[in-house]
């Protein structure tokens, strides 16, 4: 969007400001005040770009706020702004509403995501590193696609590198439930400190990897064949989880660039990062569910996470004559390997009476994201000005291995059962395995997902009286997202025969070659061989777009058009036999998007903003894919609806602007959507201790809310030290008021019967009245802090209130999940130092200074308290340093 003041219309305001004999007086030196006919009267010079440069109620995130924020990730950056939250770390909520209803992008440029769960882009991937800014645009405007519900994040990456610069930065870090505790881990390979498997989790040239890559059946196997399968998996690197002290976390980071001029006029820009980020993270849980107020599960989790990220971005770019075209690439590949052990109290548990089990897991997930782009600016005349980009990105999620080993256990030494010891004695005594092991699932999955897009734009200014104009947009855009998922499951079964000393071994001597065989040893078998075990999926989508954007009325800037989009969704599942499953999900429609924003600039520093849009939103993917994923980062198994259909927003939106001076501000914002057949998560139990999460189409919803932001710069004169900084303080403030509206009659589509589509009553989950899933009411964050010449410090505040993680099932007597966010506390200090002729920047931070635990529980009378720790931990305080050299 092109500043509503041009070069053109400065010149013609300072022609029109003075008369010429003003300006010629002025020219000599002399003074010389203008008649008062002389003068026309313009708003909103005061106000500062890019806010004036946007007919759209939006919000901005600086290279200054990330510097000064130092947080690591685009997620934790975004948490800073108003209306914005983060769920898991990675998700983006604009204004309360969930991950579904906002949508991220790159320069522009569609993102393809690394979950096999969602489309959201998981925003924790992005290094603040390779980022120059972002912004989160709220109201809707037609040049962007129809999915816009809460908003659009458009991230833009490290353009404009200015004069030749070179920055070379390490760092380390420490959290206090962390570094220097014991922790679990499984060996793994050589390489995973960096994120990468060297090969020993690789199935290439394995007999399971032919098995695999042929579709065949075990059950068409020999016996013989089966056994060479199962004794060719790697074991003991794999399956042995270890214990030993957690180190501290380690950052490396270079980038550099500049700018060159080739001749008179062209001028020649690179601009370049590589970085890698590693860390461990251990949390101490509870995890409980209930149903019916009864307790289900009841087990304490060791978890130890291993984290490392590589990142690297390089972006070229030329300018000449008003003309400008960058390339950019940008390569991400983040890793998380994970030990986990459960143990405590199973009521579905099959053997043993006390139903105690002890589970141990790992998984090894990386992602991995490449994009390519190239975008154009063109200003081929005063008025007429072309704008282009095109992308090409991948996204990879590939997770070899994700296994855990169960064993039913029965409770020995000081415990007898009978004698009135309780699940709780239990889980804080000394057990040695006797009776069985249960079983050992072992899954081996990828996912591709792959997005090309392109867009033009092509803008033409109309001059109208004084420094008016009119601009006239028009565009197209197309993008086209392909996924494939696919899942090899399978399960060693038996050994239940096994001599009482084998069944308690660890796991590698326990599934030696040995052990492995016909029963009564064990025996690799399928899972998931049922048609829906993996999908592939598409989503294409053609736009086309007409904006009038003019100050038709002096003072009034009025912006309107309308979208029209085209979106073709399927979603096929199969097995990894190729089998489908027959419950394809398709979804085929198209939509007139219309938008209209009005801007009054009422005074110099002062306006208002009233805008109206039509949106959309989509299911997601695995949201249409009837098929059971267990998803190893939360523990918990999804189930998709084939039967999902769009849902249709009306927005409404008023903002008032009141600009104070540079970087300061105070703005009051009101908005009100109705939301036509919103997607819910909720759980349903399957059986006593499996729960599994599922998706379905509400009725309709209606979404309230205020947002307030004050941001001011200001000095202390106390004493010479504070005289000389900047002082800053900011402070914004969302509330929000959702509720889900259920009215008699209202009837939804069955989200359990896959067979049929099947309507049942809506009115019988008990939904009319409850809040959207993933709504906080509160969001408060604050910053206070100086900018000195050579330091800098800031105390940042934030704090979400309770909101529904996921809805529970009232039918089953399953209380919903509640997260409790709470208040984070974190300080960041920066100093200047010049040593050996070189400067260098300290980097301080501390994290979570009020030691806020991860808090998700449910309410019933089930527990003492009437309150279940569905997943709470510890997240303890986490502290940090960089040394950063610039030459």
């Amino acid at each position: 969007m092109k500043p509503s003041f041009s070069f053109k219309s400065v010149l013609a305001l300072s022609t029109m400001l003075i008369s010429p004999t003003v300006a010629n007086a002025q020219d000599e030196g002399l003074s010389i005040q203008p008649t008062i006919s002389d003068q026309i009267i313009v708003r909103g010079q005061n106000i500062p770009d890019p806010q004036r440069a946007t007919s759209q109620v939006a919000t901005f995130l600086s290279a200054d706020d990330l510097e000064r924020t130092g947080d690591d990730n685009a997620a934790e950056a975004l948490k800073r702004l108003s209306g914005l939250s983060v769920v898991s770390g990675k998700f983006a909520f604009v204004r309360g509403l969930g991950d579904r209803y906002s949508s991220a992008r790159l320069n522009g440029s569609v993102l393809p995501s690394t979950e096999p769960l969602r489309r959201a882009v998981p925003l924790d991937l992005f290094p603040s590193d390779v980022l120059g800014g972002a912004t989160v645009q709220k109201t809707y405007s037609p040049n962007y696609p129809g999915e816009f519900g809460g908003g659009i994040i458009d991230l833009q990456t490290l353009r404009d590198p200015g004069e030749p610069f070179l920055n070379v930065k390490v760092g380390t870090g420490l959290n206090t439930v962390t570094t220097g505790r014991n922790g679990i881990f499984v060996n793994g390979g050589d390489r995973d400190y960096l994120g990468y498997d060297d090969g020993t989790r690789s199935l290439s040239g394995t007999a399971l990897g032919d098995i695999i890559d042929s579709q065949t059946r075990l059950s068409d196997l020999s016996t013989a064949e089966i056994e060479a399968a199962g004794e060719g998996l790697t074991n003991s690197p794999l399956t042995v989880i270890q214990e030993g002290t957690l180190g501290p976390d380690f950052e490396a980071s270079i980038n550099g660039g500049g700018s060159f001029d080739l001749n008179q006029d062209l001028t020649f820009g690179v601009v370049g990062t590589v970085g890698f980020d590693s860390g461990w993270s251990r949390e101490i849980s509870t995890r409980q569910a209930i149903v019916n107020s009864g307790l289900q599960q009841d087990f304490r989790t060791r978890e130890t996470n291993y984290e490392a990220t590589v990142n690297g971005l390089l972006s070229f770019s030329l300018e000449w004559f008003g003309n400008s075209v960058a390339a950019t690439g940008l390569y991400i590949h983040s890793t998380n390997k994970q030990a986990q052990i459960d143990q405590g109290f199973s009521a579905g548990a099959p053997g043993l009476t006390e139903n105690f089990v002890h589970v141990e897991s790992s998984s090894f997930i990386e992602r991995e994201l490449v994009m390519g782009q190239l975008a154009g600016e063109h200003q081929f005349t005063d008025e007429f000005e072309v704008n282009w980009r095109g992308a090409i990105a991948q996204a990879k999620r590939e997770s070899p291995y994700e296994q855990s080993l169960t064993r039913l256990l029965d409770p020995v030494t000081s415990l007898t059962p009978g004698s009135g010891f309780t699940h709780a004695d239990f889980l804080g005594a000394e057990v040695t395995a006797q009776g069985f092991s249960a079983y050992r699932p072992i899954s081996f999955s990828a996912l591709d997902d792959d997005t090309y897009s392109g867009g033009v734009d092509l803008i033409y200014f109309v001059p109208l009286s004084g420094p008016r104009e009119l601009e006239i947009s028009i565009g197209a855009e197309y993008s086209e997202n392909d996924r494939i998922y696919e899942l090899a499951a399978f399960q060693f079964a038996g050994g239940n025969s096994l001599s009482p000393e084998a069944q308690i071994a660890r796991p590698d001597f326990l599934f030696s070659p040995d052990n492995i065989g016909p029963a009564p040893q064990f025996n690799l078998v399928d899972l998931g061989l049922t048609g829906d075990s993996s999908y592939e999926a598409d989503l294409t989508t053609i736009g086309a777009y007409a904006q009038i954007d003019a100050e038709l009325i002096p003072t009034f800037r009025t912006t309107v058009g309308v979208r029209y989009e085209d979106g073709e969704q399927s979603v096929t599942t199969f097995d990894r036999i190729g089998n489908q499953s027959g419950f394809d999900a398709a979804i085929d429609n198209n939509y007139w998007l219309p938008s209209a924003t009005v801007t009054w600039n009422f005074t110099d520093d002062m306006q208002l903003r009233a805008g109206y849009s039509h949106t959309i939103a989509r299911p997601q993917f695995r949201e249409l894919a009837p098929s059971l994923f267990f998803d190893p980062d939360s523990d918990r198994a999804y189930r998709g609806n084939a039967f999902l259909v769009d849902s249709e927003f009306r927005n409404y939106d008023l903002r008032y602007e009141f600009y104070l001076g540079r970087n300061q501000f105070l703005t009051l914002a009101g908005f009100y959507k109705t939301i036509d057949n919103p997607i819910e998560e909720f759980i349903t139990a399957t059986s006593a201790d499996s729960f599994e999460t599922r998706f379905i189409n509400t009725p309709k919803a209606e979404l309230l809310g205020g947002e307030f932001e004050y941001r001011t710069r200001f000095g202390i004169g106390w004493n010479d030290w504070t005289d000389r900084r900047d002082w800053l303080f900011a402070v914004n403030y969302t509330y929000t008021k959702s509720e889900i509206k259920v009215d008699a009659g209202d009837m939804i589509v069955d989200p359990v019967n896959q067979a049929t589509r099947t309507e049942i009553d809506a009115t019988q989950f008990g939904f009319d009245g409850a809040a959207l899933q993933g709504t906080p009411e509160h969001i408060f964050n604050a910053q206070f802090g100086w900018e000195g010449d050579d330091d800098q410090l800031t105390v940042l505040v934030g704090w979400v209130d309770e909101r529904i993680l996921q809805r529970g099932n009232l039918t089953q007597g399953v209380p919903d999940i509640i997260e409790n966010p709470g208040v984070q506390l974190d300080l960041v200090y920066r100093q200047n130092v010049e040593i050996a002729n070189t400067d260098f920047t300290i980097g301080l931070s501390a994290r979570n200074l009020l030691g806020t635990q991860h808090e998700e529980y449910q309410l019933s009378n089930a527990t003492m308290s009437g309150r279940t720790e569905f997943l709470t931990y510890d997240r303890g305080r986490s502290l940090s340093a960089s040394l950063t050299a610039k030459f």
